[in-house]
């Protein structure tokens, strides 16, 4: 599904405006126009985004007020565990898309900040990590799910969205008064909302000469020299601070002769690196993809892992 333009169905903010009514329009134009200059969302009040989206405002309020009409609820595997997503029907995942993307498209975010960023990538993140002695890494726990509505409106208001547009944005993207894990507006609210802790968790790199990337909630660091002994724990209240837990199960720390691993890719070296399993995997699926003996079922599937690890082997090649 790709997302609707800035102004939706409209060819001008002057078109926009005009279809208002002259209270709306008296009343918020200049919020409007300050928004699309900056080309952020203009979403300033229930009414006008009706408008602008052409729902009906009973409708959208209906969404507003009724969330577990608007999900689809279900339950997919992850490792050895199972991971309960709520996606948006169509109606609202057109809302959630259009915003996202509109925000991703004109938000910088922090250079350590590779997931969910145009041009970025877990690859690009494990490469940062190459030539290092060691990697500790720790995982922020249930991400999406323990950012708050609250957080997201705050973070909203901070980039200029005004109070009830970001109070609207926020219901609208947020399940039980937290980030959907399901909703596309989520990745890009995760990295707005946490922005500040990233500035944090740079600031503790750079003051230990350390190297640092954040992966959507996966938080890596390395170094060339020995793990500064605070440091674990000033990542720790960093992430505290802010509102979230980290997760004691993911934590993870090796250091060589024993093998370094960022996001599964082995990093004790020059370039970022598939492990010798995961090859073998690619020259099977390689193997049965040639002799056709993948089933439509499983295609798309195989297809991901063999374009992921061509992008690894691109980068393995400079």
């Amino acid at each position: 599904m790709k997302a609707p333009p800035l102004l939706f169905s409209y060819s001008s903010l002057e078109h926009y405006l005009d279809a208002l009514s002259p209270d709306l329009r008296q009343e918020y134009e200049q919020r409007i126009g300050a928004l699309v200059q900056l080309e952020l969302p203009p979403v300033v009040s229930l009414r006008c985004l009706a408008t602008l989206i052409g729902y009906s405002s009973k409708f959208l309020g209906a969404i507003v007020k009724n969330q577990e009409h608007y999900y689809r609820t279900f339950i997919i595997p992850k490792g050895n565990k199972r991971r309960t997503i709520h996606a948006p029907k169509v109606a609202l995942k057109v809302i959630q898309k259009w915003f996202g993307h509109h925000l991703a498209e004109q938000l910088e975010f922090h250079d350590s900040v590779y997931g969910f960023v145009r041009g970025r990538s877990s690859v690009n993140a494990a490469q940062v990590h190459c030539g290092a002695r060691w990697i500790y890494s720790v995982d922020i726990k249930d991400f999406f799910p323990s950012t708050s509505l609250d957080k997201v409106y705050h973070s909203l208001v901070e980039i200029g969205i005004p109070g009830g547009g970001a109070d609207l944005v926020a219901r609208l993207c947020c399940y039980r008064s937290n980030l959907a894990q399901g909703s596309p507006a989520s990745p890009i609210l995760s990295n707005l909302v946490f922005r500040h802790a990233d500035e944090e968790l740079s600031e503790i790199a750079v003051n230990n000469g350390l190297r640092h990337t954040r992966y959507a909630d996966d938080i890596v660091f390395s170094g060339t020299e020995d793990l500064p002994e605070t440091v674990k724990e000033e990542i720790k209240q960093v992430v505290i601070s802010r509102g979230w837990q980290l997760s004691d199960k993911k934590e993870y720390f090796a250091q060589q002769p024993n093998r370094l691993k960022v996001h599964g890719l082995l990093v004790h070296g020059e370039r970022a690196r598939l492990t010798k399993g995961y090859r073998n995997r690619i020259r099977a699926y390689k193997h049965l993809l040639a002799a056709g003996k993948i089933t439509d079922e499983d295609i798309f599937r195989v297809k991901g892992h063999l374009n992921y690890a061509k992008s690894v082997e691109e980068i393995e090649g400079q």
